[in-house]
């Protein structure tokens, strides 16, 4: 008799039933492969400015129909929730993928030990569970110290900082009291997770816990580790081909209430152990409602599942955002710090060459600002718990021009409407009747359908500009005396 399986979710599509009573919600592609996400050709592009001939209703409509259910939310009344204003503020959060996945000989790409045909035609190398499970054996990071970590980013600008509590390996970062497969079992009694919270509010930086539904490792001899499905096979932990006749758990599937009780289970340690927590972040699945989270911690912000959270530069874009923000989604873009792609979200040797700029981080925060979002950029440490220096090259860097230039990022207006692809190209962030506009490549500064300023300056330096205004249209243009290797923002007060 072949088995029901268990999946879990939030806003979920589809409702199943598994053998025991449970049922549970369905969250369409709430985690995707990298390796998928960065091939996916659909709803990749955005034709003319949708917003502009469509009221809110039926934009969010259109939205639902056209975009990637990551580009949507749930509407939040934000008069009604004063707790959450720290988190539409600060805009700058840090992302942390560390664990197993990030040790050698792993590669940092978490989704090698799953095959689809896509990436066995593209080359990718696979990693079998039991290998990528192996580290956990010997792991124990001797140069782990979040205090230095958060040191940094507390001094860069970012203002919250999101930790892999248990990614889908299901390793936990804690020594948990549900299951073995954790700090407590395999590093000593080493609790990471109280480390990092610690080092955060040291810092004044807001905690965040990222939490996979999926569990990989739970009864993964008995998981099939292929995805998409297919119909011609299955595939298990060995990754050899066996009949489609097999019934194996879904890879994305919870196993049984039993590994359904252990998550919550978990989760609620997460919730009760360590004081104030400011953010959950579910991937894959939920395990809590937002409900049920607020019980044990009445003012913690949940991301995904409550708001957009674009991944990558292919949800990202600023047609798609500007929809999100228009629609009156609060929204979070997700994204690695690479120039060139991998599908390692974890630390992978790639990391330390393929990486962002200070000038590139900079730019792209003040673009998601400018659309009415936040910027969580995912840094990953190595596995034996360093940051890379660069990323403390990067914070000095962004500690300098945040000196100067916060006000054009921090606690700017995020509802709509903003005049960022409306007003102008320029990406211009707002706070009342002063815009602050990032010159683009020419170095100009291009805005229409405005009044005349009473005073443009440059922000690094306070600076009186000379600009042209004519029609509603204004023209600054800065000099190349003023231009610096990073964003030079340009202050318009009216």
């Amino acid at each position: 008799m072949s088995k029901k399986w268990f999946y879990t979710g939030l806003a979920g599509i589809l409702m199943l039933s598994g053998s025991h009573g449970f049922s549970a919600a369905i969250d369409k592609d709430l985690a995707e492969d990298p390796y998928k996400l960065a091939q996916q050709k659909e709803h990749q592009g955005v034709e003319g400015k949708p917003w502009q001939s469509m009221t809110t209703e039926e934009l969010r409509t259109w939205a639902r129909e056209n975009m990637h259910n990551k580009v949507s939310g749930k509407l939040i009344d934000a008069a009604a929730h004063p707790e959450w204003e720290w988190f539409r503020k600060s805009g700058l959060g840090l992302f942390l993928h560390w664990g197993p996945a990030g040790v050698e000989p792993n590669n940092g790409e978490a989704w090698a030990m799953v095959w689809s045909k896509g990436k066995e035609n593209a080359g990718r190398e696979f990693i079998l569970p039991e290998d990528m499970f192996a580290v956990a054996e010997t792991w124990n990071p001797k140069r782990y110290d979040p205090d230095k970590w958060m040191a940094a980013a507390s001094k860069a600008g970012f203002g919250y900082t999101v930790l892999t509590a248990r990614h889908h390996d299901g390793y936990c970062l804690w020594p948990s009291e549900h299951g073995t497969w954790d700090t407590g079992d395999h590093m000593q009694g080493r609790d990471v997770v109280k480390d990092y919270v610690e080092a955060c509010r040291k810092y004044n930086l807001r905690v965040g816990l990222y939490y996979s539904g999926p569990n990989w490792h739970y009864d993964y001899k008995n998981r099939e580790f292929m995805n998409p499905p297919i119909d011609a096979f299955r595939l298990n932990y060995k990754h050899e081909r066996i009949d489609a006749s097999n019934d194996l758990i879904p890879l994305m599937a919870t196993s049984s209430p039993e590994e359904k009780s252990e998550s919550t289970a978990q989760v609620r340690e997460l919730m009760t152990q360590y004081g104030d927590i400011d953010m959950m972040w579910w991937d894959g699945s939920v395990i809590m409602t937002p409900q049920e989270l607020a019980q044990l911690q009445p003012n913690i912000f949940v991301a995904r599942g409550m708001i957009a959270t674009p991944e990558g530069k292919h949800h990202g874009v600023s047609e798609k955002v500007k929809i999100s923000n228009e629609c009156g989604y609060w929204w979070e873009l997700c994204i690695k710090s690479e120039n060139t792609f991998t599908p390692n979200w974890h630390y992978g040797v790639e990391c330390e060459t393929n990486h962002w700029d200070t000038n590139k981080l900079l730019t792209e925060l003040v673009r998601c600002r400018s659309l009415g979002g936040n910027l969580l950029v995912n840094i990953p440490p190595r596995g034996n718990g360093e940051m890379m220096e660069w990323y403390y090259t990067l914070c000095d860097e962004m500690s300098e021009w945040m000196k100067h230039s916060s006000e054009a990022t921090y606690d700017v207006d995020q509802d709509a409407p903003l005049p960022t692809l409306d007003k102008t190209e320029n990406f211009t962030t707002k706070r009342g009747n002063i815009y602050y506009s990032l010159p683009d490549t020419n170095n100009l500064v291009l805005i229409n359908d405005v009044t005349k300023p009473e005073l443009v300056t440059l922000l690094r330096t306070g600076e009186s500009m000379n600009f042209e205004f004519n029609d509603g249209t204004l023209r600054v243009v800065l000099p190349r005396r003023m231009e610096t290797k990073l964003p030079d923002m340009v202050k318009i007060e009216f």
